[in-house]
């Protein structure tokens, strides 16, 4: 399984440089070339990020029933699509914003059942063993490919969005190789599934329970609200309203963006471990050498 990890990585990439071209082609298209005003800026977002909220428990669910590996070929194919048809639609010269609404819906919609398809194979080919380091190597990977298909992108105001939403479809197709490649998961053992309703309600009860899961809920929420929201829809409008600027400046807000949030979580990491580590250490100490525990005037 371990020859697998690699080819799954290859699949990963080949998914997340198309991600990073589409956060700033999408938006380049909806505030610059249609030129829309921020309400409408707003909700082309909302149709390319909503999706991932209504159906992500659903691709979680058709996941955990089915042969992820299969399931992540047919998105694959299907990712391709949306891209390949904007561009047909371009050639032609016939863009406008309800068919950027739609193209919004499609790509957040499959992104939505994609994402946990993915991380169903993930312990499949890295092992129990080594998936923590797994978990870092993707997500270190994720973050990477977004910020190469951000840099790609800044060369939409010179060549035009034709030959990038090429190399979005491009790339994604590609990325059916190496899915292919993967092995299958184990099959599920047979029981008696739930309905879609029932699981979502056991799902939210056990999350309401957990004194785990609700406050990093409560936190995603929060921060989808407050820091990514008002970015993914604020910003470009600043660009275009305030600097004049194109592809090329908000791919570098783009970028700026995401490789500050990378930093920031790295050092909020290694900071963590230091004061955990410390924080044991003293308490070792303490235990060791019985130390009274007192306060000083």
């Amino acid at each position: 399984m371990r020859s697998a990890f690699p080819i799954y990585l290859v699949g990963l990439g080949s998914w997340f440089v198309p991600l990073g071209i589409q956060m700033v082609l999408f938006s380049w298209l909806a505030a610059i070339v249609l030129h829309m005003d921020p309400f409408a800026v707003g909700i082309a977002q909302v149709a390319l990020m909503a999706p991932g909220i209504l159906f992500l428990p659903l691709g979680g669910l058709v996941a955990d029933r089915g042969n992820a590996r299969r399931l992540l070929l047919h998105y694959h194919f299907l990712y391709a699509v949306p891209p390949l048809v904007l561009a047909a639609v371009l050639l032609m010269g016939g863009l406008s914003y309800p068919l950027l609404i739609a193209y919004g819906l499609a790509a957040g919609s499959i992104g939505a059942f994609a994402v946990p398809t993915r991380d169903a194979l993930l312990p499949v080919v890295a092992g129990q063993g080594n998936l923590s380091r797994a978990v870092a190597l993707v997500t270190a990977l994720q973050f990477g490919g977004q910020l190469i298909g951000i840099a790609a992108a800044s060369t939409a105001d010179r060549f035009g969005p034709l030959p990038l939403l090429g190399l979005q479809a491009a790339l994604v197709a590609l990325g059916v190789l190496a899915v292919w490649r993967l092995p299958d998961p184990p099959p599920h053992p047979p029981q008696q599934h739930a309905s879609f309703w029932r699981s979502m309600a056991d799902g939210v009860s056990v999350a309401a329970k957990s004194d785990q899961i609700w406050p990093v809920l409560l936190i995603m929420l929060g921060v989808g609200v407050f820091y990514v929201g008002p970015f993914m829809a604020v910003l470009p409008l600043a660009v275009r309203d305030h600097y004049n600027g194109g592809a090329a400046e908000l791919a570098y807000m783009n970028f700026a963006f995401w490789a500050a949030t990378i930093l920031a979580s790295v050092v909020l990491a290694a900071v963590g471990r230091r004061v955990t580590l410390r924080g044991r250490l003293i308490g070792l100490v303490n235990e060791h050498h019985h130390l009274p525990q007192c306060v000083e005037d």
